[in-house]
Formats: structure tokens, sequence, C-alpha cells
């Protein structure tokens, strides 16, 4: 890993915090009692902005966690769908995610410094400011981990404290248990009488008791997904979980809201309406999921057969051009070659909904339907938690009450199927939550594999989806290469230790 350097985030806030900000920013450059520095808030708005406009962008959202889960194809550079990745993205994302943590770093360093934390409360209680760092920390560390498996976690981060400049990889299994503690330890920290963020986060506007739910919601989440390597422990950090308060409403989601004028619109709002990147579209097999209609080319079942889904319109947008898929709501095939995909063109397949390519739109990290889809499942596929969970995201996404209650009465009770495919369809935009899903579960059973049928052409000759890496869907990413260049003992070390660095190594929890 490249030295990270400590950002001067002052420098490059976006416009959005400093036309909020600039009375006090005047106040901390004028004051000769006060230190000029930069204000602990910047830090968090920076840490969270950078996180969001990399984890649902047209680079890394686009063009491999969204491919991945099956959510989207490509219009063009069908190579990302086949898994020949960019490896410049996956070394930014990299590099991105780290610096994203010197930022959290700097807060929790900030709040404890003696000369420093009287002033810096005027920004939240100290102790709250550390509590929101440590629980945004670890999201970004669990999802790291959960991505590429062995990383560098205890002894990252020390490049300015202990200049460590090339920090060892830890295994995940070591890893998540830290996390987990991280977690229980800043739910604990938080204290919901004291202020929380007077400016800054606009994820949660400083409320704590939110802060607090999204830790254990997310200390939920990462105990079920450890639940086949390690049953025990994670049996006990569900029930710690759950005493310690998880999601209950839609107003507890952890998401982070765009705004609707230029400089600060969402990602992909600015990928497709002012670069013109307009090279996603949404898959065949999600659309036919959603249809109620068996799925792609090899007409997989449907387990929502006859049962339209109505966040199909919200989801994906009617093709504009429907010469090669016909008309209406039109998925492209997932895994086709250029060729085919550039015929069928940019206009021949629905693009994402309007909502999702909303300039406003809010990137989400971790939201109360997933919550209820675990309660099922941790309660052997529990009805109501199940509809819960279906309402949670039917409501999320603003579906009219008459049309969602008549479409929860129509569901097929609950099931290990139903409810894993209904978490991964409430996960759309979160790619690489569905993606980390269909590791650990298998489901939904409609994604297309490499080497199946995906489309049947307009000749009814049928295309085959044929990876340009590996044989299946990837069970990892493979390492960015400035770390085989750079990091290269500690690299090394790792490969000996996780195994073979390519897609098929499966992690620590993913098991058969």
């Amino acid at each position: 890993m490249k030295t990270l350097h400590k950002i001067a985030v002052v420098f490059n806030l976006p416009l959005f915090i400093l036309a909020g900000c600039t009375k006090d920013f005047e106040e901390i450059n004028t004051n000769p009692n006060r230190p000029i520095d930069v204000p602990s808030y910047a830090f968090m708005t920076s840490a969270q902005k950078q996180l969001c406009d990399n984890i649902f962008d047209e680079w890394w959202g686009g063009r491999q966690s969204m491919l991945w889960a099956q959510y989207w194809a490509q219009n063009n550079y069908t190579d990302e769908d086949r898994y020949n990745i960019r490896q410049n993205v996956n070394d930014g994302y990299w590099r991105t995610i780290y610096t994203i943590m010197v930022d959290l770093n700097e807060i929790i360093e900030l709040n404890q410094n003696p000369d420093k934390k009287d002033l810096l409360s005027a920004y939240g209680a100290n102790e709250n400011q550390i509590a929101s760092a440590r629980i945004l920390r670890a999201w970004v560390f669990q999802h790291l981990t959960d991505l590429y498996g062995d990383i560098p976690y205890f002894e990252a981060l020390k490049a300015k404290s202990d200049r460590v400049f090339l920090p060892p990889y830890d295994k995940q299994s070591d890893i998540y248990p830290a996390i987990i503690q991280e977690l229980t330890e800043a739910a604990a920290q938080i204290d919901v009488t004291k202020a929380g963020w007077t400016q800054g986060d606009i994820i949660y506007k400083g409320d704590m008791t939110k802060w607090k739910k999204f830790a254990n919601s997310l200390k939920l989440r990462m105990a079920l997904r450890m639940k086949k390597a390690d049953p025990t422990n994670a049996q006990k950090y569900i029930d710690e979980a759950i005493a310690g308060g998880v999601f209950t409403s839609n107003g507890d989601v952890a998401a982070f809201k765009y705004l609707p004028s230029a400089p600060n619109t969402a990602p992909m709002y600015s990928a497709y309406y002012i670069d013109n990147r307009t090279d996603f579209a949404v898959t065949a097999q999600f659309v036919d999921l959603l249809k109620g209609i068996p799925v792609g080319g090899a007409q997989k079942p449907n387990p929502f057969a006859g049962l339209e889904d109505p966040r199909l319109p919200i989801f994906a947008d009617p093709v504009k051009d429907s010469t090669m898929l016909g008309p209406g709501y039109q998925g492209m095939p997932y895994g086709m070659p250029d060729e085919i995909t550039k015929a069928i063109g940019a206009q021949g397949s629905s693009w994402p909904g309007e909502l999702i390519l909303a300039p406003d739109f809010a990137t989400i990290l971790m939201d109360y339907a997933e919550v209820e889809f675990i309660l099922s499942e941790i309660n052997g596929w529990d009805q109501t938690h199940y509809i819960n969970g279906v309402k949670a995201s039917l409501d999320y996404w603003g579906v009219d009450a008459a049309i969602r209650d008549a479409f929860l009465a129509a569901l097929p009770p609950a099931s290990q199927e139903t409810v894993l495919t209904q978490k991964y369809i409430a996960l759309y935009t979160q790619g690489y939550e569905g993606w980390s899903e269909y590791r650990r579960t298998g489901y939904p059973k409609t994604l297309v594999h490499p080497g199946e049928v995906t489309w049947i052409d307009l000749s009814s000759n049928p295309v085959k989806f044929e990876a340009l890496t590996g044989d299946d869907i990837p069970r990892r990413l493979t390492y960015p290469q400035e770390e085989q260049k750079v990091n290269v003992t500690n690299y090394k070390a790792a490969v000996a230790q996780f195994g073979e660095d390519v897609f098929s190594t499966r992690m620590w929890w993913d098991k058969p």
C-alpha cells in the first residue's frame, strides 16, 4: 500500500460544505485565540461524500459491483461484465477507501487531543464524534474485507502515528471479530443525552440514536455473514446486536442524500446526464425477475411467477428503441459480447429508472429492509419479518400504499428462496451487498452463470455467457496491482496464507 498522507481536505471540500459553513471558516481563520485547523465536521462530511461518490458511481459501482450482482449490464465495454476488470479501477478504489479512513482517523485523533477537544466540542460531544467516526470506519473496513478477503487492518492507517507505510495483511477470521468489537465499543461510547454533530453529518444530521442503531445493525449483518464459519460467536453477536437495538423503520436508513444542483449531484446522475456515459442497462435477469416471468435466455424458474413487482417502473425505464428486444421494460441480457450489445444499443434496453438516476439520489449504506430479512432468516424464515422486509423496501421506494398491499397479499410464503430473493431485490443499488449475499447464500437462483444461455436472438439462436476470466461468478476481487508492486513482501505473505490471488478463491466466511 502506498504511503497514506493526511489529505488537505480544506482545499477540496465539496462546495455544499463550504456554502453552508462560510461563517464557521471565517471565524476559525480570524480568531487569534483559535488554532488554524480543519474542523472535525469537515472531515466527517469529506469521508461520507468520498465514500458515497465511489460506491455507487460509474466506475466501481457501474463497472464492477452492479455488474457482478447482475443488477446491471453494459451496453459498451462488455468485457467488464465477463470479469475482465479494469485494474486502474481496482487500484483506485483500494487507494480511495484507505484515504477515506484517514479522514475518519483524523476525527478520532482531533477529539482525543487535549489541546483541541474542548474547541471541537462545539461541533458535538467529543465521544459522539469519535463513536460515529469509528462506526463509519467499521463499515468501510467490513466493506473492504468482503471484497478482497485478507487485508491490512491492525497495522493499517498508522503511517502518521507509527510510520507504518507497508502494513501486513491480517486474516479475515481475525478482522471480523475485531470490527464487531469496534462496533460494540462505539455503540457503548455514544451518549444520546449529549449533542451529536451540529453540522457536517449528512447521513444522520447528528442523531446519535440512529448512529447507535446503525452500529448494531451492521453488527447483525456481519454476525449473520460469518455464521457458517464461526456459528457460536455469530449467534452471540446476533443476540447482542438485537439487544442493543437495530433499525426499526425506514427513518433509520443510513444513506447519503445528494443535492439537486451542480456540483453536488449524485455520481450516476452526473455520469448519465452530464458526462453522457449511458453505458449501463438493467439486466434481463433482473427485469424478468421483477416481471414475474421465466428469467433470461435459460428461462430459469421465477420464485414470484405471475407476480409483477411494483418496483419495476422505479428501478428501470421503458426502452426507447424496441427494435431488438421489444417494447416496454426490457433488460440487457447479461454477459454478451460487444457486437451484440452494440447492435441493441443504449436506447434498446431499459436504463436505470428516473429515481435511480436523480440528481438528489440517496446512496444507501444499510437499510431497514435488510434488517427485517436478516430477522426472518435467523428465525427460521419467519413470515412476519419477511413481509416487513418487502414492505419496508416498497415504502422506501415510494410504491403506492394500495398497490403495495395488493402485492404483499399475493406474495408466496416465506421460505429460504423467497426471503433471500426478496432481500436481493431490496439491495438494488447496493451492488457490493447483493454480490456478497449471493456468495454467502447462493441466491438468487436466477443469475446467469458462464456457459449458460443468456439470450435467444431474433433468429432463435442461443447466445451464451462466455466469461473472459474464470469460469463462474467471482468469489472475491484480486488484490490491486499497486499492492503487488509496492507492498511486495506483505502481499506475497498474504497470498501464501490466503490462497491463490484469483477470483475463485473463497474467503473465510464464504463456505459452500
